[in-house]
């Protein structure tokens, strides 16, 4: 029925029609008549065969009312364009590459700049001289790059001195001690009201060149210092502090913090590390209460990128650096690192030639710009509530209250709310934000399978997958961007078959449900990291608004670019974090990686509803197209070459006691890469055919060996310092040193034997703990002293085992020469050379030995045997000593 009325019509009367008129309209006219050949023509003749009449068919029972379908929604007004679709995709990709957090690494500086300003070119001329070789703590190599580092400071005027401490790592029955050797000096304020101290490492980890991890970070410091020295002085001191055994378990950070005098003056820690070799340079840890020190950053304008929820997960990490030491000490600070290029991490091609100049930069501007900044600050006071901060392309550093994150959640839901009632009135069904919400599920479990199955296949064509330290793989971008195009193709493609349904803004408020709830949950879980997801999801909404808003073509053009803007603060959060964590956890996790690329795509739909224009297919093949095309590429750069070396496996083991020396490789099949496995051969001069547990080594299992000629190795140094009964109990202090120059001695002591590990180095053992594997690294100073009890008459049971990591020093440098397409596997714990002498063989010596010992007494409970402290170096008398009391088990074949 319709409400609109027709107007009074005239009557007849009115009309001048009379009776007669009505009369001959309503009559029908006289027919006329026909001749009789019409009349055939027709079929009316007499003739003609007369037709049945008709019966009426009995009515139809009526149809039941059919269920009204859902109105298909109209599309918006206005022509539809052919270029708006493919720009709105350009738009996108340009904006997230500004986005990238690699985009604040500033241009490397000449070695000609300004003598106070910061020059890469200055520091990577350190670096080479630092990083020529392997320097692990106690090698050769490490003792070069202390005198050299000591050299530097000297010549900036400072006063260097070298800390020496043993550390102990208690870990159940393994223990590690080590003797580090910091490396400390003191700049003076003019008027100091507090300390800031400047730490990197200068060890590195295991035959790893350490050019990153941490060259960088003490060149970086040692630049920073000299350009801090051509300046005016800074009102407060500036303690510069490169710590020794970081990589063994932040020994050296834990000597300085638990023993050195200058700790307690020490206000502010700027440490800097690193876990790759490139990237951008992140302010990743902070102190607590780090209100203060966080506005300090922002003010010092640094060329780096930090988030808030970067504090968040490494809280949550098992990881640690020296800075954990100092926050544990209660200090503030501030901790940087770059974690791009991961796979050299730790790896023996983490050299010069592969550090990234940019970041060493970022790293030593970001140092000098806060050293000077904090040096002409007050320190009295460094500590303040807590901040939310994040870095956004263009603005730098944003700070505010952290108070501030409930409420921003709370005016995130409200607008969710808000958003809902206009989509509901405006054609949206409950319906289609439920499909809306499945089409987000569907798209991140997809895309999120797509990386779990990525990570089943892919390894097939990487030899390198589970040598590397820091990574998958060794170029894992277009793996990357593989996940990307898969995660747009199923949310362009799904989004695309809910449009012939649904409305674009209801299906949007039912995607971003996903989104919503995640920042809800870091509002309660993990309040630091919300605000990444809090600003896009506000984002988000409001360009689903700018959708339900346009009516016409002007409009509809106006839409178009509120939606593109409104992408830029969804691409300024997610993209570095994305970023980030595929750099920190790699594409290992490529599985979570899958799904937030996807939580990002559903926060951008109001702007991919525009790549319906021209059609509703090219953007979901397009994205196919490209995921397969970048895949492709990632494969073909999977073969090894010098930039990407395959691992390789030779290591080298040699028992005193049966006389057998081993060559050794890893125990892979040799078919998963052969050039390797024929290196290996070709290197040992035989075949590695058996299988052997390498255990009283301390040795990964499951290597294979062969057969090698035993050389003529130095014998271990053992002399016998005091050997003493008390209490019914022997009582012995040995010390120990390897002729060979192993970095690591290890000493094993069988779980059921009677001899115990009392003290190393005067650390006492924790009471009641019983040792079963022991380590000491470093150039002990001046020989490992080891306090031993066991039962009267009882005999030492210790094996001893010294592993060398400069094996060419042993066996020659040809051996571990590769070509430039193989690196040594380090999770194989390849070059080294392993040398075990068993209880039985040990050489002692009773005597006193050709060097000063810094204390000659025993450890509590012990005393020196007067016989020996009579005794001459060159005495060839010893005391009488029964035979049991030199002899110990029967050691334990390499060959059992």
């Amino acid at each position: 029925m319709t409400d609109f009325k027709l107007p009074d019509l005239p009557s007849d009367d009115e009309l001048g029609i009379t009776g007669e008129d009505r009369e001959s309209r309503e009559s029908p006219p006289d027919a006329p008549e026909l001749t009789p050949e019409e009349q055939r023509a027709l079929g009316l003749d007499d003739q003609a065969p007369s037709k049945p009449p008709r019966t009426k068919k009995p009515p139809r029972p009526p149809k039941p009312p059919k269920a009204k379908k859902p109105p298909r929604p109209p599309e918006p007004s206005g022509p539809r364009s052919r270029w708006r679709g493919p720009v709105t995709l350009l738009v996108l990709a340009v904006a997230a590459f500004l986005s990238s957090s690699y985009r604040t690494l500033p241009s490397p500086v000449a070695a000609n700049a300004p003598d106070t300003a910061f020059s890469s070119a200055r520091a990577m001329s350190m670096d080479v001289a630092i990083a020529g070789e392997a320097h692990p703590t106690g090698s050769p190599a490490h003792t070069d790059v202390r005198e050299y580092i000591v050299a530097r400071l000297r010549e900036l005027g400072l006063d260097p001195q070298v800390q020496t401490a043993t550390v102990m790592l208690d870990r159940d029955t393994h223990v590690r001690v080590a003797t580090l050797r910091n490396i400390v000096a003191r700049i003076p304020g003019t008027q100091s009201t507090g300390a800031i101290l400047l730490a990197a490492h200068y060890d590195g980890a295991g035959i790893a060149h350490a050019a990153a991890d941490d060259g960088a970070g003490v060149v970086s410091v040692l630049e920073a210092v000299r350009a801090l020295r051509a300046g005016a002085p800074p009102r407060n001191d500036v303690i510069v502090l490169i710590t020794d055994g970081d990589e063994l378990g932040l020994m050296g950070a834990k000597a300085f913090a638990d023993e050195h005098p200058w700790m307690s003056d020490v206000s502010v820690v700027l440490n800097v590390e690193m876990r790759g070799s490139g990237g951008p340079s992140l302010m990743f840890q902070t102190g607590a209460q780090s209100g203060w020190i966080v506005r300090q950053l922002k003010d010092a304008d640094v060329p780096g990128w930090t988030n808030s929820i970067l504090y968040e997960v490494y809280e949550r990490m098992p990881n640690d650096t020296d800075f954990s030491v100092f926050k544990e000490a209660s200090k503030q600070g501030l901790n940087f690192a770059a974690v791009g290029r991961a796979s050299v991490y730790h790896q023996a091609y983490d050299t010069p030639a592969n550090l990234s100049e940019a970041t060493l930069q970022a790293h030593g501007v970001s140092l000098l710009k806060l050293t000077r900044a904090l040096g002409a600050a007050d320190l009295g006071q460094v500590d303040s509530p807590d901040v939310t901060y994040f870095t956004l392309p263009g603005l730098g550093l944003i700070v505010y209250p952290a108070g501030l994150v409930f409420p921003i959640t709370a005016w995130m839901l409200l607008l969710a709310a808000l958003v809902l009632v206009p989509v509901l009135r405006g054609a949206g069904r409950w319906p289609g934000l439920v499909a809306g919400f499945g089409i987000g599920a569907v798209s991140a479990a997809a895309t999120g399978a797509v990386g779990f199955g990525l990570m089943r296949w892919l390894p097939r064509f990487h030899p390198e997958y589970g040598a590397l330290v820091g990574s998958a793989f060794h170029h894992e971008g277009w793996y990357v961007l593989t996940l990307a195009g898969a995660g747009l193709f199923f949310t362009t493609a799904l989004f695309g078959i809910g449009r012939r349904w649904f409305m674009a803004p209801t299906l949007i408020w039912g995607a971003l449900l996903l989104p919503l709830a995640g920042g809800v949950f870091l509002t309660v879980k993990a309040p630091a990291g919300a605000m990444d997801l809090q600003w896009p999801v506000i984002a988000a909404y409001l360009a689903a608004t700018a959708l339900l808003l346009i009516a016409g073509p002007r409009t509809r053009t106006i839409g178009w670019i509120v939606s593109l803007i409104l992408t830029i603060p969804v691409l300024a959060f997610l993209v570095p974090i994305t970023e980030l964590l595929w750099l920190a956890m790699s594409f290992s996790a490529a599985m979570v990686l899958g799904v937030v690329i996807v939580v990002a795509l559903l926060l951008l739909l109001p702007a991919l509803e525009w790549l319906r224009e021209p059609n509703g297919w090219w953007a979901p093949l397009l994205s196919l197209a490209f995921a397969g095309a970048c895949l492709g590429l990632g494969i073909r750069a999977a073969a090894p070459t010098p930039d990407r070396p395959a691992p390789s496996t030779l290591a080298w083991a040699y028992d005193r006691a049966t006389g057998e020396a081993l060559w050794v490789t890893d125990g892979k099949d040799s078919t998963e890469y052969e050039p390797a496995a024929a290196w290996a051969t070709a290197h040992a001069g035989a075949s590695f055919t058996a299988t052997r547990s390498l255990d009283a080594f301390g040795y990964r299992p499951g290597a294979r060996v062969a057969t090698a000629t035993p050389p003529d190795v130095a014998p271990l140094e053992v002399w016998v310092i005091s050997d003493s009964v008390a209490n019914g109990a022997r009582h012995m202090r040995l010390a120990l040193r390897s002729a060979i120059g192993a970095e690591m001695l290890q000493f094993r002591f069988p779980p059921e034997g009677a001899t115990r590990l009392v003290a190393v180095n005067d650390k006492a053992l924790p009471v009641g703990e019983r040792a079963t594997v022991v380590e000491h690294w470093g150039v002990p100073d001046p020989a490992v002293m080891l306090d031993l009890e066991l039962p009267e008459g009882a005999a030492v049971d210790m094996d001893v085992v010294e592993h060398l990591l400069h094996p060419g020093a042993l066996l020659g440098a040809d051996h571990f020469q590769r070509p430039p397409d193989l690196a040594p596997d380090v999770t194989w714990q390849s070059d080294r050379a392993m040398v075990r002498t068993p209880a039985a063989s040990l050489p002692l010596q009773y005597g006193p030995p050709p060097f000063t010992l810094l204390r000659t007494d025993t450890a509590p409970g012990m005393m020196i045997s007067p016989d020996l402290s009579d005794i001459n170096a060159d005495s060839t008398s010893v005391p009488a000593v029964p035979d049991t009391m030199l002899t110990a088990r029967e050691g334990v074949s390499i060959s059992g």
